[in-house]
C-alpha cells in the first residue's frame, strides 16, 4: 500500500511538467536584416611638409655642421611662422594645427662609400579644417607660403553625424524586416504580432576617404565623398 501511496504522489509531482511540455510552442519569426544610410564628412585634415637642406661646402667655402644645424632650424623656424601667418585668416574653421620637424645628414656617393655633403631638416605640419568648403582655401595659403609637398584632404566624421547616420541605418533595416515578416506571416496565414527580440550589430564606424583633389582652377579643389554606414539587426517577430 506504501509503495502505491508513493507512485501516486510521484505522479501528481509530474503532472505540471507533462502539462508544460504539452502547451504549444510559441510561434515566431526570426530574421536577419540589414540597413544603410550615407553621411557625409564634417571635417577634414590636410599635412604637408617641406624639406630643406644645407651643403657643406658652398661656392668654395666650408660650412661647419653646426653651422648647417642652425641655419636649418632658422629655416624652419621662419617658414613655420610664415605659415601661422598665412593661416591666420582661417582660425574661425580650422583647429590642431601641429608642427615638428626632423634633422638628418645627407649623403652622396664617392667611390663606393657613403659621404656626408650636408644635412637637411624635413619641417612635417598638419592642421584640421572645420569647413570643408574653404579647404581649398588653407591649401592655398599653404601653397604660398612656400611648402611643396600637400597631401590630400583626409576626412572625418564626428559623432553626431555618425550617430545620426546608424539611426537612419536601423530603421531602414527594421523596415525592412517588417515588410518581410508581414510577408511571411500571410504565407503562414496568420497575423503578424509585434517584435519581441531584437539583436543590433552595428558594422563599425562609416568608412572614412580622401576627398578627390583637381586642379587649382576648377570651382573646388575637393570634392568630399559621402561615407555609409551599415546596421545589421536579427528581429523575432510573435505570430498570432
Amino acid at each position: 500500500m506504501r509503495y502505491m501511496t508513493a507512485f501516486i504522489v510521484i505522479a501528481l509531482l509530474m503532472v505540471p511538467t507533462f502539462a508544460l511540455s504539452a502547451q504549444e510552442v510559441p510561434r515566431q519569426i526570426v530574421l536577419n536584416e540589414t540597413g544603410k544610410s550615407k553621411v557625409m564628412p564634417t571635417s577634414g585634415t590636410l599635412s604637408f611638409s617641406q624639406v630643406n637642406y644645407v651643403l657643406l661646402k658652398q661656392n668654395g667655402k666650408t660650412v661647419t655642421a653646426q653651422d648647417a644645424k642652425n641655419k636649418l632650424a632658422s629655416m624652419t623656424k621662419e617658414l613655420t611662422a610664415k605659415l601661422k601667418k598665412n593661416l591666420a585668416f582661417a582660425k574661425g574653421f580650422t583647429k590642431d594645427f601641429d608642427a615638428n620637424v626632423s634633422f638628418s645628414p645627407r649623403y652622396k656617393r664617392i667611390d663606393s662609400n657613403n659621404v656626408i655633403e650636408g644635412y637637411q631638416a624635413r619641417a612635417s605640419y598638419s592642421i584640421t579644417v572645420l569647413d570643408l568648403a574653404k579647404a581649398q582655401d588653407v591649401t592655398q595659403a599653404v601653397l604660398n607660403s612656400g611648402v611643396e609637398e600637400v597631401s590630400q584632404l583626409y576626412t572625418q566624421i564626428d559623432e553626431a553625424s555618425r550617430r545620426s547616420c546608424e539611426k537612419e541605418a536601423l530603421k531602414q533595416a527594421v523596415e525592412r524586416g517588417k515588410d518581410r515578416a508581414a510577408t511571411m506571416a500571410m504565407l503562414m496565414d496568420s497575423e503578424l504580432g509585434k517584435i519581441s527580440t531584437a539583436v543590433i550589430n552595428s558594422d563599425g564606424a562609416p568608412r572614412m576617404y580622401m576627398a578627390k583633389s583637381a586642379m587649382a582652377d576648377e570651382a573646388n579643389m575637393y570634392e568630399p565623398q559621402a561615407s555609409t554606414c551599415s546596421v545589421r539587426v536579427e528581429l523575432v517577430f510573435s505570430v498570432k
